[in-house]
């Protein structure tokens, strides 16, 4: 996914992995130097956008998603939650997960939490293809 950060009207934008859960949310690590994560801690509010399908010609659609929420760094223990999903759905070696939780590795379990969804999708709404969701 695409991960969107701005301050001092500056944006910024860059590309991680990500774990999604059953309430959600979007989950990534980074470092505390990058820019995004510095950016962050300055302005939670952060976007994120997702292809899931482009425009072929066998298949002439277009899906995607963008989201907006508030971004954080998040505690240890809730890291501690989900690191095993987010090891097995991107396919990482547990010694990643291992050397984060020791302070081998400078990595920290980073979330968005999500306040509007918009799909966008021109295979199953061709009338009107831009869909918002707002979550309250």
């Amino acid at each position: 996914m695409q991960l969107a950060t701005s301050t001092d009207n500056k944006p910024w934008v860059c590309n991680v992995h990500f774990y999604s859960d059953e309430s959600l949310n979007f989950y990534w690590i980074s470092t505390l130097a990058r820019r995004h994560s510095q950016d962050i801690e300055k302005n939670s509010y952060a976007a994120i956008t997702i292809k899931i399908h482009e425009d072929t010609p066998d298949e002439p659609y277009i899906i995607g998603l963008s989201v907006e929420g508030q971004a954080e760094l998040i505690t240890e223990k809730e890291a501690k939650k989900i690191a095993d999903h987010y090891k097995n759905k991107l396919g990482k070696p547990q010694s990643l997960i291992d050397d984060i939780f020791a302070g081998r590795n400078p990595h920290k379990f980073y979330r968005l939490k999500p306040m509007k969804f918009v799909l966008f999708d021109t295979k199953n709404f061709t009338d009107n293809p831009r869909q918002e969701y707002n979550i309250k």
